[in-house]
C-alpha cells in the first residue's frame, strides 16, 4: 500500500473522498459522451442486400485526443541518442496526438530565417515543425500546433513599436497558415493572456505587446486559417482551475467577451500544472480546488456553456519524493483526473506535457533535476522506463476505454455497432468471403451507413 507524506495525504483529501454522485457522473458521462452507435446496411459487391454475416470490429484510434508534446523528438544527443528510438516507441504506444512547437523565438530566431525543416539549427526542446508534422503523418497521430503567439517567448528582433508589431503578427500568422493549415487541424492561437503583466513586462520578458492584441490575433487567425481549423485560446492552470466564481469566473468572462465580439475562438485550452510551487505547502493550498472533483466539474460545466470544445492542454502531476511514494501519488492523481476529464461532454482532448523526466521547460541541461525538472512530472523515468502513471494511463486508454466486439448481422435487423468513438478495423465474414474495411463511429457523423463489400 502506498505511503504518502503528511502534505501528500492532505492534498488528496477531497480527491479521495467518497462521493456516489461523482462516481455516477463519471460512469454515466463516459458512457453517454464517449460512445455512440452506428447502424449498418450491408450490400454485396453487385449491390444486393446481404442476408447475414458476422462483423468483428476493433477500435484502432480514439476520436478523443490523448496527447503529449513532442518537443523531445530527436532531441537526445551523444551518449543519450539511444533514447530517441525509445521515445518514439513509448510516445506512439500511449498517445494519438502530438503537440508541434511553434514558439516564435525558436521558429524564427532571425527575421526571415525559419526553423521549419529537418536539419535546421538545433534548439533544445524545439524540433523543427516539419519534422514533427511528418512524425504525426507517419504514425497516424493527430497534430496540434502550440502556440502561434505567447508574450513570454517572443524573438528579440521583433520591433517594440506596437504598430509595427501588429504587422509582424500578420506576417507570422499568414506564413504559418500557408505552410501548415492543411496539415494541422488544432492550433493554440494565444497562450496565457490572463498572466500578462503589462505594467512591468520587462520582468517577465513579455515585450511591449499592443493593446487588444489577443483580439487582433484571433482576427488574423480567422482571416488566414480555414473554418475547419480549431483556433484555441489556451490559459494557464491558476486561471483555469483555481479561480472559480460561478459566471463571474475571470477566464469564462474573458472568453465569453471574445466570442461576443464575433471572434473565431473555436476551442479553449485549460492547463493543469499542479507542480509549480516553491514549497509543498503551496501545493496543499492549490489542491483545495485543483484536486477537488466538485470544483473540476464546476469549471468544466461553466466553460462548456460557452459552446466550444474544451481540452486539458498541458499536464504536470508531480512524482517527487517529498510527497512520500511519489510514483504512487502521480499515478493515483493521473487516473482520477483523467476519469473526470474524459467523462465530461465538452472535453475533446487531454494532453500530458513532458513524457520524460528531466526534459521540462526552463530546466537547463538534461539530467540535472533542476528547475521544473525537480517535480519529476514525466511519465517515463530518465532511463526511459515506464512509471506507474504511464501504465495506469495506458490501461485506461487502451484497455478500459476501448471496444472490440462481434455482431451477428441480419438483413432488416437492428445491426448496430456500439462503442467508443473513433476509427475501427472491421472484418465482415459472409458466405461470399471475408472483407476488411475501416469505419468511423462518431457523434458528428450520420447514424446509419451503407457498406458495399
Amino acid at each position: 500500500m502506498a505511503i504518502f507524506s503528511e502534505i501528500g495525504q492532505k492534498t488528496l483529501t477531497r480527491l479521495l473522498a467518497y462521493s456516489p454522485e461523482t462516481d455516477a457522473r463519471i460512469h454515466c458521462g463516459t458512457e453517454t459522451s464517449r460512445k455512440t452507435a452506428l447502424k449498418l446496411v450491408i450490400k454485396t459487391p453487385d449491390g444486393k442486400p446481404v442476408e447475414r454475416c458476422q462483423i468483428h470490429y476493433k477500435l484502432k484510434r480514439h476520436e478523443f485526443r490523448f496527447g503529449g508534446n513532442a518537443f523531445m523528438l530527436g532531441q537526445f544527443k551523444g551518449e543519450e541518442a539511444w533514447k530517441n528510438e525509445v521515445y518514439v516507441e513509448k510516445f506512439t504506444k500511449l498517445f494519438n496526438q502530438a503537440v508541434v512547437p511553434f514558439y516564435w523565438d525558436a521558429y524564427e530566431p532571425e527575421k526571415g530565417v525559419f526553423r521549419q525543416t529537418p536539419g535546421s539549427p538545433y534548439i533544445y526542446r524545439r524540433p523543427p515543425a516539419d519534422e514533427v508534422v511528418a512524425f504525426c503523418e507517419n504514425k497516424g497521430l493527430y497534430a496540434k500546433g502550440h502556440p502561434m503567439v505567447w508574450h513570454t517567448l517572443l524573438p528579440d528582433w521583433l520591433p517594440r513599436n506596437q504598430f509595427r508589431l501588429l504587422d509582424e503578427y500578420e506576417r507570422h500568422i499568414a506564413g504559418i497558415a500557408e505552410r501548415y493549415a492543411d496539415k494541422i487541424r488544432w492550433f493554440d492561437v494565444y497562450n496565457e493572456g490572463l498572466q500578462l503583466d503589462s505594467i512591468f513586462p520587462e520582468i517577465y520578458n513579455q515585450g511591449n505587446v499592443p493593446e487588444h492584441h489577443i483580439e487582433k490575433l484571433f482576427q488574423l487567425a480567422g482571416k488566414y486559417f480555414p473554418a475547419s481549423t480549431e483556433l484555441i485560446y489556451n490559459e494557464g492552470p491558476w486561471k483555469s482551475w483555481n479561480d472559480y466564481h460561478n459566471s463571474y469566473t475571470p477566464l469564462y468572462l474573458h472568453v465569453r467577451r471574445l466570442l461576443d465580439l464575433g471572434l473565431p475562438v473555436r476551442g479553449l485550452g485549460l492547463q493543469y500544472h499542479i507542480a509549480f510551487y516553491d514549497r509543498l505547502e503551496t501545493l496543499e493550498q492549490w489542491s483545495g480546488e485543483m484536486l477537488d472533483p466538485n470544483h473540476i466539474y464546476a469549471h468544466m460545466d461553466l466553460y462548456g456553456s460557452l459552446g466550444i470544445p474544451l481540452n486539458v492542454s498541458e499536464i504536470t502531476i508531480p512524482a517527487e519524493r517529498d510527497l512520500g511514494d511519489g510514483f504512487a501519488y502521480q499515478a493515483l492523481v493521473a487516473e482520477k483526473m483523467y476519469r473526470l476529464w474524459f467523462s465530461h461532454p465538452a472535453m475533446s482532448a487531454i494532453t500530458w506535457w513532458n513524457l520524460v523526466d528531466n526534459t521540462a521547460f526552463q530546466a537547463g541541461a538534461i539530467n540535472n533535476n533542476q528547475g521544473e525538472n525537480r517535480y519529476l512530472g514525466g511519465l517515463l523515468n530518465n532511463d526511459m522506463s515506464e512509471k506507474p502513471a504511464y501504465k495506469v494511463l495506458y490501461d485506461l486508454i487502451h484497455h478500459e476505454w476501448t471496444t472490440e466486439e462481434t455482431l451477428d448481422y441480419e438483413f432488416n435487423g437492428r445491426n448496430k455497432l456500439y462503442g467508443f468513438c473513433g476509427d475501427y478495423d472491421v472484418v465482415f465474414r459472409t458466405d461470399a468471403g471475408v472483407f476488411q474495411k475501416t469505419l468511423t463511429l462518431s457523434k458528428f457523423e450520420p447514424g446509419t451507413q451503407e457498406i458495399q463489400l
